[in-house]
């Protein structure tokens, strides 16, 4: 009887063995095989494309206005995500650049006057005589100097060149204004 329990003890052990055997194989090649998600999940980083919209505002501190135009170096974008162009135009530069849907918005913020304000006119007076200024006050240049004196105009109209309420958005204004004057030649 003891060698039928050696037996059976020794035959059992082989099953197990055997069992043990299949078992770390189906292991070692689950963990040798490379295994591929049944959903992939990926992050496409957006990119600037020739058909992505750009819009770019200039906002100018110094007159309040904003300036919505095409940005002139859109070329240079296309093929870029988000944090390529910021590291080309940053806030250091003034720049702000967010998508808004699948539009590209650039922001800059210019610390001077739009060009609409630097491109106007103003009537003001210089040594007597009325004289034609261009740009904004804090930055005017002096274009020229007419030969109409102030003392000769009305004083309602002295007083508003001296107020600085002449003002002109382009030189045909300007030119009307001034053969309006020239009348108290």
């Amino acid at each position: 009887m003891k060698n039928g329990r050696r037996l059976t003890y020794l035959g059992m052990m082989m099953i197990a063995g055997v069992l043990c055997g299949f078992i770390l194989s189906g292991v070692y090649n689950d963990v040798s095989k490379e295994k591929k998600p049944v959903v992939e999940i990926s992050h496409k980083t957006k990119t600037v494309t020739p058909n992505t919209p750009i819009v770019y505002e200039r906002e100018y501190t110094k007159c309040g206005h904003t300036v919505i135009s095409s940005f002139e170096h859109s070329k240079d974008l296309e093929g870029k995500d988000l944090a390529s162009i910021r590291r080309k135009y940053s806030p250091d530069q003034g720049y702000l650049i967010n998508w808004k849907g699948d539009t590209l918005l650039i922001k800059q913020q210019i610390d001077g006057f739009c060009p609409q304000d630097k491109g106007s006119y103003r009537l003001k007076e210089y040594q007597g005589m009325v004289a034609v200024y261009r740009g904004v006050e804090e930055e005017k240049v002096l274009e020229r100097v007419t030969v109409i004196r102030m003392d000769l105009l009305p004083a309602a109209i002295q007083k508003d060149i001296r107020a600085g309420k002449f003002e002109f958005g382009d030189k045909n204004a300007l030119n009307d204004a001034l053969e309006n004057l020239d009348e108290y030649l």
